[in-house]
């Protein structure tokens, strides 16, 4: 009996969080900032000869994949790069397009930004950039596409957490109303298409 109440009771306080369950811890790290111009021009978010060229990064991990880290089974939200030339040891990440900083977690190997965009259209998006080593931006500030956000992890740096973090795990997102932990609490194809696109088939379709 004691053993059965002790399952219960660890069920119960140890339950895995979901999105309705988690998104307003990060609600704090969110401000409600419009774009002051429109994203009419889109590159790629590292230094290269040419921005718009989809050769110049290379892909490591694809859009949709289930994943184990953080919790089992969370299906992967992002495709995670690296220029395929990188200009140098340290690798800054810049914005794609004009918009506004609305999200910035600062928290050790997950350090993220995330901006704000307004298309031709009115339709509102968000980029977000995840493992990122150092933020050089701060929460409301209007930036453009050369705008410096962040670094990358060096090789070196991403052993201190016992992963592979020295890349960019980039989101590009419909909406923000989970404040940002549907980057691990994504668990099936539904809450996938509501909140995020295929980041491979956006960059095909804007980088022109």
């Amino acid at each position: 009996m004691k053993v059965l109440l002790v399952l219960l009771l660890s069920s119960f306080f140890f339950q895995k969080p979901s999105i309705e369950t988690d998104k307003n811890r990060w609600k704090p790290y969110y401000t409600d900032v419009a774009p002051n111009n429109v994203a009419d021009n889109w590159v790629l978010p590292f230094e290269s000869d040419n921005r718009k060229s989809i050769g110049s990064i290379k892909i490591i991990s694809i859009f949709g994949d289930h994943r184990d880290s953080f919790f089992k089974g969370h299906i992967h939200t992002a495709i995670d790069i690296n220029p395929s030339k990188p200009k140098g040891k340290l690798i800054n990440v810049f914005a794609m397009a004009n918009g506004v900083v609305c999200s910035i977690h600062l928290g050790e190997n997950q350090k993220t930004v995330v901006v704000k965009h307004q298309l031709k259209n009115g339709q509102t998006l968000f980029t977000s950039y995840k493992h990122l080593k150092e933020v050089y931006v701060n929460l409301g500030q209007q930036v453009n596409i050369n705008t410096k956000l962040a670094r990358l992890f060096t090789k070196e740096e991403s052993k201190k957490y016992g992963g592979d973090y020295h890349h960019l795990h980039l989101e590009i997102r419909k909406k923000f109303d989970d404040y940002g932990c549907a980057s691990w609490l994504t668990m099936n194809k539904e809450q996938l298409n509501l909140r995020f696109y295929n980041p491979q088939i956006f960059i095909k379709e804007h980088l022109k």
